[in-house]
């Protein structure tokens, strides 16, 4: 299987460029998740795909545990893990408490065995749709018109028939239902991946 590319254009910050920057960029399939991991092990050995996906829970856990005592973590010819710290900016160091000292972001550094087995076994092709955009067929006003006549007729949505009903995408309509969940327009029920939308009720 071939992963698929397609070319962006660099933004000319400096509105020097009589024309504009391409550079390729990967259009992602879609996302492997640790359940995904697990299965593709199993079928490598004779562990049962239960025993990995307990394994590879144990693995982040430990991970987290030796990062938070502040250790870098090599896996093997994957990478190497780090955490980093952030405060707020002083230019003198006795401004600083050790209470507002926090982690802030976890960084990854693959090491070059592992960049090189990527290019060696990577294979491109150009996509033939490109990068999907969310429609701009409707604005922010118009969507909540549908939204609210859809909800007149159904009583509940989902995030999936909200795409469908707007044409924008899965990560773009979730956050602009959330959005008017958070201002009372509309009311939110159920936990990920189970959530559902319906109308406020009267009153």
């Amino acid at each position: 299987m071939a992963a698929k590319y397609d070319f962006k254009t660099s933004p000319d910050i400096q509105g020097e460029k009589e024309q504009p920057t391409l550079y390729p960029q990967i259009v992602v399939s879609g996302t492997k998740n640790l359940k995904d991991l697990a299965k593709d092990i199993a079928r490598r050995s004779t562990v049962h795909e239960g025993t990995v996906v307990g394994l590879l829970c144990d693995l982040e856990s430990i991970i987290a545990n030796y990062l938070a005592d502040g250790y870098n973590v090599k896996l093997g010819e994957l990478g190497t893990f780090s955490a980093t710290l952030t405060c707020r900016k002083v230019t003198d160091k006795s401004e600083i408490r050790a209470a507002s000292v926090h982690f802030d972001n976890i960084k990854f550094k693959p090491t070059r065995k592992f960049r090189k087995e990527v290019r060696s076994k990577g294979k491109l092709e150009r996509a033939e749709y490109g990068f999907r955009t969310s429609s701009t067929r409707y604005s922010a006003e118009e969507r909540f018109v549908r939204l609210t006549n859809y909800l007149k007729e159904h009583s509940i949505i989902t995030c999936k028939e909200y795409c469908a009903l707007t044409g924008l995408l899965k990560t773009k309509a979730g956050s602009e239902l959330r959005q008017w969940s958070s201002e009372k327009k509309i009311e939110r029920d159920g936990r990920a991946p189970h959530v559902i939308y319906r109308a406020m009720p009267e009153g």
